[in-house]
């Protein structure tokens, strides 16, 4: 029961793969708006709102809704054409930023009512975009280049969110919210028009008749019957369940009990991560290795778990900084050969739900992680403490996995 799913490219460089060249571009213009939108937005709501609790309700009113339907967007990912399920969700949001424009001319104020129903339609939106782009880089892609394709637009994406906050603070700072608001709908517009010119799939029709459920069901299926796949989904699991949470909510209170920093330092540790995340891309992307990826990623997990350790021993600011920079490196070296794997080894009609449960993995668990974390706080652990178990917690798993994974260290 295959899809006949067929882009016209047959390039050997990445760089003269038109509908690449198309996907990236868009992905350029639509990453950096969403980074200055939710941005723009959170500062808005802090600043001119004066309503610092609301930010919280805003970020759940967008991720719980893509949370929930992610698995369905995966299928319907499947059944429909990608790339006009992309444009028409990229389309959706701009006409959505250019209204908040229009409300904010007409009433001088947005209700924090209008960011919770914008954030929940994004999110909506959102569950349809990502499995259609995570997708459709196989089909548009060589095999040989899908390394090289997924450190592109991961390291666009990291680029943007280093960047986005800079951009919108000059915005706001010589103008205002409105021409903010106003260049981030242009942005996302632009984003739009590489996704209008690529060449439309062709999607068995008799596909789209199958119930939803059943389809639902044939993913869940598949996974089951995978052990390859479940090893994969498992190496996502560990490093936001293990990781995510104590890191990137223990942040700001590790730089302060333990570094004893100030918003500079914390800053300086942020940006150092994003940096790693980018050079971790970028590592990938020359590398473009297109044997023993499944080695590399448990190996370079089981490196992602003693940095992680590292760092919470450290007590002075440069080792932090070392150790940080190597955490955000590896978090990528890791990743992104798995996600090569799951594109390369899974049959075309099951990549939009397999690689939604892949987004699921990470940002279903972010919440959990935060939970645990937060509770174990109470309990009156230090972030030093939670950080040392869960990184020996995470380099003894990775142990178990390198030794019994078998499937996983032969795959290519």
């Amino acid at each position: 029961m295959e899809e006949s799913i067929q882009l016209q490219v047959k390039q050997d460089s990445i760089w003269k793969n038109k509908q690449f060249i198309y996907l990236l571009a868009s992905s350029i213009f639509s990453s950096l708006g969403a980074s200055m939108f939710l941005f723009t937005q959170s500062w808005y709501i802090v600043t001119i709102l004066d309503l610092q609790a609301a930010v919280g309700f805003v970020m759940i009113g967008s991720t719980l809704p893509q949370i929930i339907l992610l698995f369905i967007g995966g299928v319907i990912a499947d059944r429909w054409d990608k790339t006009r399920l992309m444009f028409w969700s990229d389309l959706t949001r701009v006409i959505l930023i250019f209204s908040l424009v229009v409300v904010l001319i007409a009433f001088s104020v947005i209700p924090i009512s209008i960011f919770i129903i914008y954030a929940i339609a994004f999110g909506v939106l959102g569950a349809f975009f990502y499995p259609a782009r995570d997708s459709i880089i196989p089909i548009i892609t060589e095999d040989h280049n899908l390394t090289k394709a997924n450190s592109l637009i991961q390291g666009t994406n990291q680029l943007s969110m280093l960047s986005g906050p800079l951009i919108c603070g000059v915005l706001i700072t010589i103008f205002n919210f409105q021409i903010t608001f106003l260049i981030v709908a242009i942005l996302l517009a632009a984003g739009t028009f590489p996704l209008y010119l690529m060449q439309e799939s062709k999607v068995n029709a008799n596909k789209r008749g199958h119930p939803l459920k059943k389809e639902l069901m044939e993913g869940l299926e598949y996974i089951k019957n995978s052990s390859l796949l479940q090893g994969l989904i498992l190496i996502s699991v560990l490093i936001n369940l293990i990781i995510v949470g104590p890191l990137f909510m223990g942040l700001p209170i590790f730089v302060n009990s333990i570094l004893d920093g100030t918003a500079m330092t914390y800053s300086m540790i942020e940006a150092t991560l994003s940096i790693g995340l980018l050079i971790g891309s970028v590592i990938m992307f020359i590398w473009n290795t297109n044997r023993h990826r499944g080695k590399i990623a448990l190996y370079s997990l089981l490196s992602l778990s003693f940095s992680y350790f590292l760092f919470s021993q450290t007590s002075s600011l440069v080792s932090g900084l070392a150790a940080i920079f190597l955490v955000g490196g590896f978090i990528q070296i890791t990743t992104l050969p798995v996600i090569s794997i799951i594109q390369k080894q899974v049959p075309k009609e099951y990549l939009g739900r397999i690689m939604s449960l892949m987004t699921i993995s990470s940002m279903g668990l972010t919440p959990i992680s935060y939970g645990v974390t937060s509770m174990l706080l109470t309990f009156g652990l230090t972030i030093q403490e939670i950080m040392f178990w869960s990184s020996i917690l995470l380099i003894s798993v990775t142990m178990v996995i390198i030794l019994s994974a078998k499937q996983i260290r032969g795959i290519h």
